[in-house]
């Protein structure tokens, strides 16, 4: 909290019967009213998640269809180019937009009720035709408040009350209003340039279904208990609530109604954060584990994840969101795709229970596609090819295959070894669930589908060199600012010595690195960097790191050099997609290197050419440099990928008026 700058912070979980909170630090800092377990934050966005166990709560009483359009229960809202659905809003793929105009809907002060609430937004075009892009949208959840209000006669606030606060006595939560005196509510706080401040006053009332409760965390994992003891709702809709959505390109979501849906650690799992002024939060829950946890904090724009990894380490004593290094990428590929089967089909088994294939032919297929895919020679003979293949493996395009494989997998060893006995591979991991199946199919009378000789060669070199460089010692590293990197760095690379592969602390080192240079301590960045990459030298998201300080302190010849250096090493690394590209952009813009952040930008668009979301994150720059005619060019460009891209679309419009 300290490096984090936090002021305040109330965490809390339970295990089986177990019950645990605390706050530290201050719920508000100028009277010194120090945070609670009970201390009362603004839920943002984990809001949407009681929002969608209310509209199911009406669909399971006949009162709302899923597959019906919204103006059934919304009459007043303006039709659109496609039916949207009940359904398609849940999971954010109903074109419904987001945001668009910061300066306008990010900082409305005055309370509104349900219409003026959806008078903001009821006249945008969709950004999509739905069912065809997810688009995260806080806007299309007040439409599902309205839909709530609508079928039930009751308010929003009464009927979540009526539904699931009352049942739950979840006594702490309701609708944020500024004139009500509500118990231990806590201060909100941002930093500008530095320095802690007050947080800037917005009514969230305009986003009452998607953003609008205040709660604690001590209510959270009441509901979260809820949750895991199956109430409010029959199984079956739990069942629908959990899967994530798949869009029309065959491509999974990764979000259920309501819930990010997506395994860690080979766990299932659901969850949902919020963000918003004055408060950043998480509700995370392992339903088969009987394990949930709740945080939330006062500081706008906070990092909860190390947190968050912690407490689950902690509990469940494994390194739960671990992966594997191997300096090659052919070789980091292989292993994410082991990773996946493993992630995707543990948690799979043991949601369901049962294989995720239909038949013996299905199964086959799977495993001819894992076979194909996560092939070496494939990777080496065309990487982006093979690799993309690797990329879609969970997902219907490629009729989940390693899914399936997973799931089978964890199927037979449930048999062979038991229930109790297949929990122990989340402490072990995915190297050692892949030798044991290996074993028990080649052993078996059974005639269970095999993996290639060369691959079972692969795996059993990893499970060895992963038995030894991956100790309890090891899982347990937590890598902070304050980690002594002279000393630590020495001694992993000491212990990973001729392994193929090992554990990848790369993000945590990264992260560490960009908080020195964000504090002025470039020398200390450097040096992180240096010995890391010592370390991890066929880490692309270092050398991106390294490029991204040089950019930083303006060297962009060795910026360029550097981030080319990273492309070379893995040209398809999340480091090295847009969205990294774009937070990188906004950092230089908020020091003020506009020209390093526009040959940045540039670097990141000739990387990914088949994308809008560069062009128009350089339009917008131009603007900000006074070039109105390059930033139309630019904008003009982003269209030219893709006509419907609303973003260049708005700020087009917005330079020709």
């Amino acid at each position: 909290m300290a490096y984090d700058r936090i002021p305040g912070l109330s965490v809390g979980f339970i295990k089986d019967d177990f019950i645990w909170s605390r706050g530290f630090g201050w719920a508000d800092v100028e009277n010194n009213v120090p945070a609670k377990a009970e201390s009362a934050y603004r839920l943002a966005s984990i809001t949407k998640t009681i929002t969608a166990v209310s509209v199911l709560a009406l669909a399971e009483e006949g009162k709302i269809g899923l597959d019906s359009p919204i103006q059934k229960y919304v009459p007043t809202f303006p039709r659109k180019k496609w039916p949207v659905t009940v359904r398609q809003l849940l999971g954010h793929i109903g074109g419904i937009s987001h945001y668009k105009n910061d300066d306008a809907e990010s900082h409305i002060k005055e309370p509104k009720n349900t219409r003026e609430a959806l008078a903001i937004f009821q006249d945008f075009d969709l950004v999509a035709e739905p069912g065809t892009r997810y688009t995260y949208s806080t806007y299309g959840y007040n439409l599902l408040g309205a839909a709530i209000e609508g079928a039930s006669g009751l308010t929003y606030g009464e009927f979540v009350k009526l539904r699931i606060l009352d049942p739950l006595v979840m006594s702490d939560t309701r609708l944020d209003n500024p004139l009500e005196i509500i118990p231990n509510r806590v201060r909100g706080y941002q930093l500008l340039k530095g320095e802690l401040k007050n947080s800037e006053y917005v009514d969230i009332s305009s986003r009452f279904a998607g953003g609008g409760l205040r709660s604690t965390v001590v209510d959270l994992l009441k509901f979260a208990r809820g949750i895991i003891d199956g109430k409010l709702l029959l199984e079956e809709t739990w069942r629908q609530m959990f899967t994530p959505m798949v869009l029309r390109n065959g491509l999974l979501t990764g979000y259920g109604m309501g819930w990010r849906v997506e395994p860690w650690n080979g766990h299932f799992t659901v969850d949902h954060g919020g963000s918003q002024p004055e408060t950043r939060t998480h509700l995370l829950i392992f339903p088969r584990e009987n394990f949930a946890l709740a945080i939330a904090c006062n500081l706008e724009d906070s990092n909860l994840q190390p947190y968050i990894r912690s407490l689950i380490a902690a509990v469940l004593d494994e390194d739960v969101d671990g992966s594997a290094y191997a300096a090659d990428k052919a070789l980091r590929s292989m292993s994410e795709a082991v990773y996946q089967v493993f992630g995707y089909g543990l948690s799979s088994y043991e949601w369901t229970g049962s294989s995720l294939s239909g038949s013996r032919d299905d199964l086959k297929n799977a495993f001819e596609a894992f076979n194909s895919w996560a092939n070496v020679e494939a990777l080496r003979q065309d990487y982006e090819k093979t690799k993309k293949k690797i990329l879609t493996g969970i997902h219907p395009l490629s009729k989940q295959a390693f899914t399936k494989v997973g799931s089978y997998m964890a199927q037979v060893l449930a048999e062979e070894r038991g229930r109790d006995e297949l929990s122990l591979y989340h402490r072990r991991g995915p190297f050692a669930f892949f030798n044991d199946y290996i074993r028990v199919a080649d052993s078996s009378p059974k005639r269970h589908p095999h993996f290639r000789t060369e691959f079972k060669k692969l795996i059993a070199a990893w499970g060895a060199d992963w038995e030894r460089t991956c100790s309890d010692e090891v899982r347990r590293i937590a890598i902070t600012p304050g980690t002594d990197f002279g000393k630590l760095i020495p001694r992993l690379q000491d212990r990973f010595a001729g392994a193929a592969v090992y554990p990848d602390f790369t993000s945590d080192l990264a992260e560490a690195a960009q908080y020195y240079l964000e504090n002025g301590e470039a020398a200390q960045t450097l040096m992180i960097l240096a010995l890391s990459r010592n370390l991890y030298p066929g880490s692309p998201l270092l050398a991106a790191a390294l490029g991204f300080t040089r950019f930083r302190l303006g060297d962009i010849d060795s910026g360029r050099q550097l981030m080319k250096e990273a492309y070379d090493l893995d040209p398809l690394d999340e480091a090295l997609r847009p969205p990294a590209f774009i937070v990188s952009m906004r950092r230089l813009v908020e020091t003020n290197r506009l020209k390093e952040a526009e040959a940045l930008g540039l670097m990141g668009a000739e990387f990914n050419p088949k994308g809008p979301d560069l062009p128009t994150a350089l339009g917008e720059l131009s603007l900000r440099m006074g070039q109105k005619d390059k930033a139309i060019e630019y904008l003009n460009r982003a269209l030219k990928i893709d006509p419907d891209f609303e973003k260049a679309k708005i700020r087009l419009k917005s330079i020709k008026k």
